[in-house]
């Protein structure tokens, strides 16, 4: 994550997701939003949404609202901003830089697992997604979650949420294979994949939290109609 992104479309069904996964059902939410610096691409600039108050509003008011006042009026694009605003319930947030220098990573992480210890649901909001060939400690590898660190995460009893870009490969093929990965890697009983537009958040469920999500899968559906696609795999 970048604070650039701060308050695009893609932001806005994230937070969405966030808040139908968890807030609504009263589950502890643990954000790590693996920050990294910024750079001079323009990915963040999808901000017209927020001038299409009659198409997007509906899908959570009160996050858009929140979201126009924030970016539109304030013009203050920080991922801290959402880390005060009693959007997320009570969450705990992970908001550190992440570098890709060499000691760097273990303690950046160590210092997750103890801050996000308590939390249900665990989303992690690399740059890029999980590791693809990418050595830890190599240039640009901070913009990667690694898989040790999401089994870690998930045996220390969260559920654990991943955002992923997609790679150039076909939407319908891509989707099930990575949730079979998921599911593998951390015995998980279940594993949902919420497909947007433009990215795609996997879901690994512990078995204690599979009822609340599976309760929230249509009404995810129902509310996000064209923006999350919603499967259990």
């Amino acid at each position: 994550m970048k604070d650039q992104y701060f308050g695009d479309v893609n932001d806005f069904r994230k937070y969405g997701l966030l808040r139908a996964l968890a807030v609504s059902v009263g589950l502890r939410l643990g954000v790590c939003w693996m920050l990294t610096e910024a750079d001079n691409r323009t990915d963040g600039n999808l901000l017209g949404y927020l001038n299409k108050p009659k198409d997007f509003r509906h899908r959570d008011p009160e996050l858009f609202d929140w979201l126009r006042q924030v970016v539109t009026v304030e013009q203050d694009r920080r991922t801290a901003r959402i880390e005060g605003a009693d959007l997320l319930g009570a969450a705990a947030f992970h908001s550190k830089i992440l570098t890709d220098r060499r000691n760097d990573r273990s303690e950046y992480f160590s210092d997750c697992s103890d801050r996000l210890a308590c939390c249900d649901l665990v989303f992690f909001d690399p740059d890029m997604g999980l590791e693809v060939s990418k050595p830890r400690r190599r240039k640009l590898s901070c913009q990667y979650l690694y898989w040790d660190e999401v089994q870690a995460t998930f045996d220390a009893g969260s559920s654990v949420l991943i955002y992923q870009h997609f790679p150039r490969q076909k939407r319908e093929e891509y989707i099930p294979g990575i949730a079979q990965q998921l599911k593998e890697r951390t015995g998980a009983p279940a594993v949902f994949s919420f497909h947007t537009p433009h990215v795609l958040f996997i879901l690994a469920a512990q078995e204690r939290h599979l009822k609340s999500f599976r309760i929230r899968k249509p009404v995810i559906e129902s509310c996000w109609k064209d923006h999350i696609a919603v499967a259990e795999h």
